[in-house]
């Protein structure tokens, strides 16, 4: 009667399997290849999943930059005027949203149909970390920017008020970009940070002339 290594009795004419070494490394190394191989699957999955997730929120939020370039003179280049108002419009010159400049500065903000988002101004410029207001102007800006994802794309012309010049249908020049969505996870300072589409609106106008003129290079850019 033979007897195995925990001490068992071993029947006569039975087979013993012996497990080498080399089997039980090869098994062991199966195991952790799987294990690796389940980690590295769900790591892509949480990857798609960000990227996934910053491409639609992206594709739902918009930055918007408008500008009006007003010919000085013939032979100056153009200014940014004052007093503008800009309603934008789609191919089918339906109406999609107004803009007006913020004065004393110029610059112009599309203004959102609710009071009591308007275009955020109310709620503070560009806070600064500490300032009260930052909580308040992030909240504004969240449902600012995506309403003006639901019509940014879809802007063709618009009619623009200068002072006492009014002119209807000049086209707008378009620029649009969307990258941001890649890197939006990242956490680095002027890196990541939640995507949005960047749309660049801009109209050429001769305000002493009340006409609107093609955009000489650079202008849109």
């Amino acid at each position: 009667m033979r007897i195995d290594a925990a001490g068992q009795r071993i029947a006569p004419g039975a087979r013993v399997r012996v497990r080498s070494p080399a089997r039980r490394w090869m098994r062991a190394l199966g195991v952790t290849m799987r294990a690796w191989a389940n980690i590295l699957l769900a790591a892509i999955a949480v990857s798609t999943l960000v990227l996934a997730w910053g491409y639609w929120y992206s594709l739902n939020h918009a930055s918007l930059q408008l500008r009006v370039d007003s010919l000085k003179s013939e032979h100056q280049a153009y200014g940014v005027p004052h007093g503008v108002t800009l309603t934008l419009r789609d191919k089918a010159n339906l109406q999609l949203a107004v803009a007006r400049s913020v004065e004393p500065l110029g610059y112009i903000l599309a203004v959102h149909p609710s009071a009591d988002i308007g275009n955020c101004e109310h709620r503070g410029i560009r806070p600064s970390p500490g300032n009260g207001s930052q909580g308040a102007y992030s909240a504004c800006y969240k449902q600012y920017s995506a309403w003006s994802a639901t019509w940014a794309p879809r802007v063709h012309s618009a009619d623009v008020t200068v002072g006492s010049c009014q002119l209807r249908e000049v086209p707008v020049t378009v620029r649009m970009s969307n990258n941001e969505w890649l890197l939006w996870w990242v956490p680095l300072p002027h890196v990541g940070g939640l995507p949005r589409q960047y749309f660049d609106f801009a109209v050429a106008v001769d305000s002493r002339a009340c006409a609107a003129v093609a955009p000489q290079s650079g202008v849109a850019g």
